[in-house]
């Protein structure tokens, strides 16, 4: 008698060792970032009673996860993420990972009580939005220093996977998106180190600098980590406008907009090459966009108060939006003309190459000059002529993958906008359509209404959520890993049921 079983070796992914050792991995990487943030933020803050009680679950937590991952590490040491789909695949699960170990740690520690709660903060910490249904001063230390440190790790990863795994990924075929070996080393580890040394260089200078500029010691802190990683989280309910300063204001506005530049022109800078940096047609944009977003807000805005006070107001608001960062300074209440700036800036987002998310600046530049073209081929078929950004020829292949993502990027904020209104009859459409924006491109809602974060209901949460992790993740490397799943489960069921057919044969 023939017993029928399941065709697991339909599965490729799961059939390759490689495989397995990659999602494997990015399970342990998960372990160990998380274990390594709980630990800190435990021991950051261990008073008695029930604060005390949140402090030792995660330092318990911390310590598990940081064993598991140690004592599991050694089967890691033929791991290798040198192919799109082991890159793609290894970015998914240890997102997916992290943000349901996250989960489990925030409902054993009673910061939150639902499930699709716990989902939508884990996601808003590692995706580095600013999303949250918590009052961060009705926290204890450690939870701030929880989230605020998720944030960073979640900027930091970011950054690694642009500049590290988008040179495997892209081939050579987006000259836009291979940074990598064109700005820091050739070899991806050393890479790694110069990046970690540049990410933490700029969030002890954005510390000193809040310091100097009269934020207390821990708000410095916290607030450093998620102004470096363009996350937004803040210790204090109403954001920036709390402290009331206008030096602190400053800082920020310096430190959001360097959030929003591509690192390796940091990095050019630093080194004085200063020529590649001129030749940037992504840094032009982006320049131009702060400071003409910026005269626009002061122009058309409703700002009052001194000419210093508007003109701060004015850089405020472009930089968190730019940069994607989400801070608040006071209300974002415009009219429908600056409304309308606000969401371009806000889909714009910052430089490729930053921690921030949106449609991405280099690929606005690409769909300028495409539609140029187009527009000039229409009168004159016989023009021939060739994309370049920066310098660099952009492919055919790479324009057709930019309407496709195009087009995706509005389908997804449209579905997003109409599951949150199908949750919530009360929300208006140009806020479902604000946030929804917001979570996709990894900003938190800065221009809706205070108070929407707390009535989203639960299948609200799991869209933001399921937002921010494919906004977080890119568009095409999330379908990617959403057709490649699809396509192992439609194979593992054709295996079962043709083995099903053959067992009721024999039998």
């Amino acid at each position: 008698m023939r017993i029928a079983t399941l065709k697991l070796n339909q599965m490729r992914n799961f059939k390759s060792p490689k495989g397995l050792q990659s999602n494997y991995g990015s399970i342990i990487f998960a372990s160990i970032s998380l274990g390594a943030t709980s630990i800190v933020a435990g021991f950051a803050d261990y008073p008695s009673g029930a604060d005390g009680r949140i402090s030792l679950v995660l330092v318990i937590s911390g310590f598990f996860l940081s064993s598991f991952a140690v004592l599991n590490f050694k089967g890691l040491r033929n791991f290798e993420v040198n192919k799109p789909s082991e890159v793609f695949s290894f970015s998914f699960y240890f997102l997916l990972a992290f943000i349901a170990l996250q989960s489990v740690l925030l409902l054993a520690s009673g910061v939150v009580d639902t499930i699709d709660v716990a989902i939508l903060e884990s996601a808003s910490g590692i995706t580095t939005t600013a999303i949250s249904s918590l009052n961060p001063e009705a926290l204890p230390t450690s939870i701030n220093v929880f989230r605020s440190l998720t944030q960073w790790v979640g900027g930091l990863g970011a950054l690694f996977l642009v500049f590290v795994a988008t040179p495997i990924t892209s081939s050579g075929d987006n000259p836009s998106a291979a940074y990598g070996p064109k700005i820091f080393s050739r070899k991806p580890l050393k890479r790694m180190q110069e990046i970690g040394i540049l990410y933490i260089g700029l969030t002890v200078c954005v510390f000193v600098a809040l310091n100097v500029a009269g934020m207390g010691i821990f708000d410095s802190f916290a607030h450093s980590l998620t102004t470096s990683s363009t996350g937004g989280f803040s210790t204090k309910a109403s954001s920036i406008s709390s402290f009331q300063s206008g030096p602190i204001e400053w800082v920020l506005i310096c430190a959001m907009f360097l959030g929003g530049l591509n690192l390796g022109i940091i990095w050019w800078f630093g080194r004085r090459k200063l020529q590649n940096i001129k030749s940037n047609n992504e840094l032009r944009l982006y320049l131009l966009m702060f400071f003409g977003g910026a005269l626009l807000f002061w122009l058309k805005g409703d700002f009052v108060g001194p000419f210093g006070y508007q003109v701060r107001d004015a850089f405020f608001k472009v930089s968190s939006l730019l940069s994607t960062t989400g801070y608040i300074n006071k209300g974002w209440e415009f009219s429908s003309g600056i409304s309308a700036i606000a969401l371009l800036l806000l889909a714009t987002g910052g430089m490729a190459g930053s921690p921030g998310g949106g449609f991405g600046i280099h690929r606005l530049i690409e769909l300028i000059k495409y539609l140029r073209r187009e527009l000039t081929r229409k009168y004159n078929r016989q023009a021939i002529r060739k994309i370049k950004v920066s310098g660099e020829v952009v492919n055919e292949r790479e324009l057709d993958k930019l309407q496709g993502y195009t087009a995706i990027f509005i389908f997804i904020i449209a579905m997003g906008s109409f599951l949150l209104s199908l949750d919530n009859e009360s929300l208006r459409i140009e806020d479902s359509v604000a946030v929804s924006l917001s979570a996709f491109v990894t900003a938190g809602p800065p221009i809706t209404e205070s108070g929407l974060v707390n009535g989203y209901g639960i299948l609200g949460n799991f869209t933001l959520s399921i937002l921010m992790v494919v906004g977080r993740l890119s568009i095409l490397p999330a379908a990617y890993m959403i057709l490649k799943l699809s396509q192992a489960i439609r194979l593992n069921l054709r295996g079962f049921v043709s083995n099903e057919v053959q067992s009721d044969e024999i039998l």
